[in-house]
This record gives C-alpha cells, sequence and structure tokens, in this order.
C-alpha cells in the first residue's frame, strides 16, 4: 500500500476512510478491526507489531514529488520531524513533499521555511543544523521516489522476509516482560521493585550520578568490581552477581539464558525450562526472588558492611521464596521443600 497506489486495495481504502496528510486515514470507530491493526503495525503503535515495520522501510528520493519532507524517513533514514521536533511543531509546511519545499528553497533565506511563531536563537541553530543536512542533496527529475526494505533491497518486501524478521528478533517486548512482573505468591512490594528495575528507575548508583545527587567519580559497584553501577551491570554484568546466577542456574537445573537487556534475562529464564505453566510460574518466583535478594545485598554492604557470599545468597533466595509459598498455599510450599531437596527429581512439578 506504500507502494502502489493505484492497486485496488489502495483504492477500495481511499473510498472508505480517505487520506489525510498523504496517509490513509484509521477511520476512527468506523474503522475494521482488520484495518487498525494495519494501521497500527505501520504506525508502530500496536503492542503486537510495535515498531519492527517503520524501523525497516526508508524512502529513496528521486524526484522528490511523493515523499514528505518532514513525516518520511529520506534524510540518515530517520523522519526530520523526529530529528528537529520543535522546527516540526513550529512548520506550516507540515504536509509539504520534498519537491515543494526544494523549489521553494530550503537553504538559508529559502522561502521553504514558514513558521507560527519567530524562531529563538536556540531554534535557529536546529534549523542551521536541518539545512546543513540538505546542503548536498539534490533531486533527480527523471527518476520516482520509492520505498525500500531495509532488510532485503534487492528483493523488496515480502511477508516471508517479515515473518523472517520477526522470528529472529530476540529482544522482548515491553508487554511480556511485565506480565511477569506479577505474581499472587510474590509480595507486593517485590513486584513493585520489578516494574522499577525492568524501567531502570532504581536509584543506583549510575541513575544517582546522572540526577546530581552523588558526584561522577562515584560510580563504583558495591561489590567491588570497580565497574559503573547500573541496572544492567549490578543484577547481571557483575563478577560477584553472575556466579549467582550460575549457582541458581544449576540447583534449578536449567540452561544457560541468552540475552541482552533485563527484559530479555527475565523473560528466558522463565521459558528456559519449557514444560507447564507451573513450572514456569515457579521460575518467575524464583527469577523475582534473586533480584530482590541481590538488591538487599547491595543495600546491606552499602549501609551496614555485608559481604555476604554468592552461596548464602543463594540460601536466601531459597528462603525467600519457600516464605512466599508457604504463606499462601501450603501444597505449594511442601513440594518447594522436595524441589529444595532434589529439583531433578521434582521437574514433574515445577
Amino acid at each position: 500500500m506504500l507502494v502502489d497506489r493505484e492497486g485496488l486495495w489502495f483504492r477500495v481504502l481511499v473510498a472508505r476512510y480517505g487520506i489525510e496528510g498523504g496517509r490513509l486515514r484509521v477511520g476512527g470507530r468506523r474503522g475494521s478491526s482488520w484495518w487498525k491493526e494495519i494501521a497500527s503495525i505501520r504506525d508502530g503503535g500496536s503492542a503486537s507489531g510495535g515498531g519492527w515495520f517503520g524501523e525497516q522501510v526508508l524512502k529513496r528520493v528521486g524526484d522528490g514529488s511523493d515523499t514528505f519532507f518532514w513525516t518520511d524517513p529520506w534524510v540518515d533514514e530517520t523522519p526530520l520531524c523526529q530529528r528537529f521536533g520543535r522546527l516540526f511543531q513550529l512548520a506550516e509546511t507540515k504536509l509539504c513533499t520534498v519537491a515543494e519545499m526544494f523549489a521553494l528553497g530550503w537553504g538559508e533565506g529559502g522561502e521553504a521555511w514558514v513558521w507560527r511563531l519567530h524562531l529563538r536563537v536556540w531554534e535557529e541553530e536546529m534549523l542551521g543544523e536541518c539545512q546543513s543536512l540538505l546542503l548536498n542533496i539534490f533531486l533527480q527529475a527523471h527518476s520516482i521516489d520509492r520505498w525500500e526494505w531495509r532488510s532485503d533491497p534487492v528483493t523488496g518486501y515480502s511477508v516471508r522476509g517479515a515473518y523472517q524478521l520477526l522470528t529472529s528478533h530476540t529482544s522482548v517486548t515491553t508487554d511480556v516482560a511485565d506480565n511477569l512482573i506479577w505474581h499472587s505468591q510474590v509480595p507486593l512490594k517485590v513486584s513493585i521493585f520489578a516494574w522499577r528495575l525492568l524501567r531502570d528507575r532504581l536509584p543506583t548508583k549510575v541513575n544517582l550520578v546522572t540526577r546530581g545527587v552523588l558526584s561522577s567519580t562515584a560510580h563504583d559497584c558495591v561489590f567491588g568490581c570497580g565497574e559503573a553501577e547500573s541496572a544492567h551491570h549490578l543484577f547481571i554484568s557483575c563478577g560477584i552477581v553472575g556466579s549467582l546466577w550460575d549457582l541458581v542456574r544449576s540447583w534449578t537445573c536449567i540452561p544457560l539464558v541468552e540475552f541482552t537487556t533485563l527484559r530479555d534475562h527475565f523473560v528466558q529464564f522463565v521459558s528456559s525450562a519449557g514444560g507447564s505453566r507451573a513450572r514456569r510460574s515457579f521460575l518467575q518466583l524464583i527469577w523475582l526472588a534473586c533480584v530482590w535478594v541481590v538488591w538487599t545485598e547491595r543495600n546491606h554492604r552499602l549501609f551496614t558492611g555485608s559481604t555476604d557470599t554468592p552461596h548464602i545468597l543463594l540460601d536466601k533466595i531459597k528462603l525467600f521464596s519457600f516464605r512466599w509459598l508457604k504463606a499462601t498455599n501450603i501444597t505449594l510450599a511442601y513440594n518447594y521443600h522436595c524441589w529444595w531437596s532434589s529439583p531433578r527429581l521434582c521437574l514433574g512439578f515445577v
């Protein structure tokens, strides 16, 4: 629909919903669920679609007549409305094409720049940066604009290519990780703590330095490894904590987790053993207990001088998880006790 504007489906949608700003309208309440889902993927606004489609297409400009100056990704693969958001807010030419802006003159003093308000000094500097980007761009009068699929510029977009892109994508969406935060056997304060952790809202030393609470030289990890104490480092990358995760994997008999972010680590840890819903729920509880113990140990080291070893921390993880289960379900707690003693014999339960 981006490419074939003379195609049947494009003409049907134009007749049904119309065009606004050069784009097919969603249709509001009158729009079909099918078309709303397509449009949300195009706009990067759906939980299922995310921003994957917009990240994989860009506009190759020929004569500029079919490319929107502000909203299409035609300069450095990023829409100018995102790179220069303040200028876009003030521009009266939001719907102009590249060809129209070029004809009006987008250089210094050109007539392409029409503003709702007089530009301030810093906005003038932003405009100068934008004009510098456009300085060496020239349109090709006998060449049409075209969309390019980044994953396969030669063949172009295909359903197979989009499927392969999505199935090979290893990052975890926000909703998947967020749904795992809340667990019926886990205290609410721990779930809230995990919610803050996945959003990097904890007062780690790196965050405190960023906020100006600590000096720039006071960001070393509390475990003494010499690295900056970010959330990713503190809960995953630190050598002490890494040893703890190794002990947890050995105890629970699950394989090594592949991850790139904390969210990835959470989801991969929960799903690594596969199996029943009860097993995933149990590993979900264990992960939450792990990060809770790491954070409490971090605070104890910082304020009371604690120096617990990874083996002691593992015992604390077992104790916390057992208490949480016992407080809500005696049967689960009994099974957990069996798991603690011999996890390999209890995989049918977990």
